[in-house]
């Protein structure tokens, strides 16, 4: 009778084990000493994407687990067979490469001798939170390059309009030196300014990338209105920084609206040519102009010349015009920054 209630004890607790076993959530692994599969409960079949344990095959317990995670995994392992339980968080996917993360405990299973005989694998599904986690270190890390780039952002801005109102007071002090009255000063005053708002949408425009001076020239000539009777011929390799771009925007400015009023510009037949070349660091921009007539040179250099020797000037290398029989030709020079 003793044998029998036992026997019939033993396998209504199997019955309630395997039912206990079917209903939890966890994936359950038992696992003997060697590393190899002995039991996968239902619900750790069907998170890894199996039928049932013939489907599993020769899979072992280290073989669930991708390269980059096998060595916490192992050392889990090792802890256990050593009769301590370990618990872990790692990443292993489905057969079909489903992302899962687990929150593992691995625990040893002791026999009536004290001796470790097996390995109980639980694993817990915290794919959901795991990834609610990356999100939200994802969401402040992106917060933090905004921020980054807004400081930077602020900071060259900064800079940028320091430059800007050196530039503007430069060129307000020259030109209240040498203007008529202050009409003449205002309005040679706003066309400056004209060319420093080009400069500075030049400037954004590139924000990421400083230009080559062909494409600056070809941008500023572009927004002057005069660009198209100008023609640009070869330009040497150059990227140009802020200041060298406000200097240009400037100078061609400053010539252009000499042209239109006196020069080449202002006759149908006149024609402009510019082309560059290059000496170290400096670019040389050749201004040629031809008014399609013989013209007398003015007598004296007025404001204009004295704001091209200023701001067209390096320390090697000087900005000049020249006279010949049918309109001036200008040199002036900016600097690259490579």
């Amino acid at each position: 009778m003793t044998d029998l209630f036992m026997t019939g004890f033993a396998d209504k607790a199997n019955d309630v084990l395997q039912g206990i076993l079917a209903q939890t959530v966890e994936c359950i692994m038992l696992v003997n000493l060697d590393g190899e599969l002995e039991y996968i409960n239902p619900n750790g079949l069907r998170a890894f994407g199996f039928e049932d344990f013939s489907d599993v095959g020769d899979r072992r317990w280290a073989d669930f687990w991708p390269a980059d995670r096998q060595a916490r995994a192992a050392t889990a392992f090792d802890r256990a067979r050593r009769g301590q339980q370990d618990r872990f968080e790692g990443y292993s996917p489905d057969r079909h490469q489903a992302p899962h993360w687990w929150d593992v405990s691995v625990s040893p299973i002791v026999g009536q001798d004290g001796a470790v005989t097996h390995i109980l694998s639980s694993m817990r599904d915290v794919t959901i939170g795991v990834q609610e986690r990356l999100g939200e270190r994802m969401k402040r890390e992106e917060a933090e390059r905004f921020a980054e780039r807004s400081d930077s952002v602020a900071r060259e801005m900064r800079h940028r309009l320091k430059n800007q109102l050196a530039v503007v007071g430069s060129v307000a002090k020259l030109l209240s030196r040498n203007s008529d009255s202050p009409a003449d000063l205002t309005e040679r005053l706003t066309e400056k300014l004209q060319a420093l708002a080009r400069a500075q949408d030049l400037l954004t425009i590139n924000h990421d990338e400083p230009p080559e001076l062909g494409a600056a020239i070809a941008q500023v000539l572009e927004a002057s209105g005069a660009g198209e009777r100008i023609e640009v011929g070869t330009m040497p390799k150059g990227k140009l920084g802020d200041d060298a771009i406000q200097q240009m925007a400037l100078i061609l400015g400053e010539l252009q609206t000499n042209s239109l009023k006196y020069g080449a510009l202002s006759y149908d037949s006149g024609q402009i040519t510019l082309t560059g070349t290059r000496n170290g660091s400096d670019l040389a921009i050749h201004w040629h102009e031809d008014t399609g007539r013989t013209i007398v040179p003015p007598e004296a250099e007025g404001s204009g010349f004295k704001l091209l020797q200023r701001l067209g000037s390096t320390p090697r290398s000087r900005a000049r015009v020249q006279w010949h029989s049918r309109g001036p030709t200008i040199d002036f020079y900016v600097r690259a920054l490579d």
